[in-house]
């Protein structure tokens, strides 16, 4: 591909063709971006189940008390 039709605007915007393929890739970017910090999470959260297996938790009067919710 020529670097003049890569730079031919066409379309009411204005755009480029590669702008518009930019846009794209930083749209996909972002999802993968997004997903692998869910991805993450998910792993983070089972580690910390399974390390605090048979652990006894905090009754949620305690987690108010301490955070200083009063509902």
């Amino acid at each position: 591909m020529s670097t003049a039709t890569m730079k031919t605007k066409d379309g009411p915007s204005g755009r480029t063709k590669l702008d518009r393929q930019v846009a794209q890739a930083r749209a996909v970017l972002r999802e993968l971006r997004d997903t692998l910090e869910d991805l993450e999470d998910r792993r983070e959260l089972a580690r910390a189940k399974k390390r605090n297996a048979g652990k006894t938790g905090t009754d949620w009067e305690t987690v108010k008390k301490e955070l200083g919710f009063s509902f």
